[in-house]
């Protein structure tokens, strides 16, 4: 919903100002091209070749040829380190190289606005923080919205502006990474004790 994927059932979002419930379907589609969305519960599909996922959104929404869509998320592949043949089925990839091609497939048509849904869960510790330093190459020029990112700790210290606690019994908005850590509430301690793993 927040992406704009799916209508909310009650309240209102707001997306660059316009409110998502009221959108036509040419509308919705184009906001949605200026939203790169990754989750960890939306993998790459396994049916399609790396670069064909990568390329997918961009011919989804009829920008470019496909030969000029072909050139771009090659680019942006090797823009992201991706070392490994282009036209590699996911199952023939690690969880890391995977990741990177969900990352280039929510960058390919270049968001004003990125939403990390607790992306790259089955990563361990040391690439994760590896896909963080991916990910702040990719933070200039546009917004990125983290949902449940406790596991990127490098990241949030260096790049977050704010940072949205929210439980049943409260919202706490904080400035930075060190705001949050050095807060008093019990809640947010609580859930800073849980290692990131489980987070």
């Amino acid at each position: 919903m927040l992406a704009g994927i799916s209508k909310p059932v009650q309240g209102k979002i707001e997306i660059f100002g316009q409110q998502t419930s009221q959108l036509e379907q040419a509308a919705s589609g184009k906001l949605r091209s200026k939203i790169g969305y990754l989750s960890g519960v939306s993998p790459v599909l396994s049916t399609q070749h790396g670069l064909m996922n990568v390329m997918l959104p961009l011919l989804y929404h009829g920008k470019l040829s496909f030969r000029e869509t072909a050139d771009k998320a090659r680019a942006l592949m090797d823009e992201l380190n991706c070392n490994f043949e282009p036209t590699a089925f996911p199952a023939m990839l690690s969880s890391f190289q995977r990741s990177q091609l969900a990352l280039a497939r929510a960058l390919i048509l270049n968001p004003g606005l990125l939403f990390l849904d607790v992306p790259f869960n089955d990563l361990d510790a040391r690439q994760r923080e590896k896909m963080g330093k991916l990910l702040g190459k990719y933070k200039q020029h546009r917004a990125v919205c983290m949902i449940g990112g406790l596991q990127y700790t490098h990241f949030l210290e260096q790049y977050a502006d704010q940072i949205i606690f929210i439980s049943e019994h409260k919202i706490i908005i904080f400035n930075s990474w060190r705001a949050l850590m050095q807060s008093k509430e019990q809640e947010v301690k609580a859930l800073l004790s849980i290692p990131p793993s489980l987070a």
